[in-house]
C-alpha cells in the first residue's frame, strides 16, 4: 500500500518540480529591457561591418 502512494508522488510530483526548475531558470536568464535596447542598438550600428576571413 505504502508503495502505491509513494509511486503516486513520485509520478505527479516529478513532473511538477522538472517544470518549476525549468520555469525559474528561463526566467532568471531573461534580459532586461535595458539590456535589450543596449544589445539591438550595437547590433544595429555593427551591421555589415564584420569581416568574415
Amino acid at each position: 500500500m505504502v508503495g502505491g502512494w509513494l509511486w503516486a508522488i513520485v509520478i505527479i510530483g516529478g513532473p511538477i518540480l522538472l517544470g518549476m526548475a525549468i520555469f525559474t531558470v528561463a526566467r532568471r536568464r531573461r534580459l532586461t529591457q535595458q539590456e535589450f535596447q543596449l544589445a539591438e542598438r550595437s547590433a544595429r550600428e555593427n551591421w555589415g561591418k564584420e569581416r568574415i576571413r
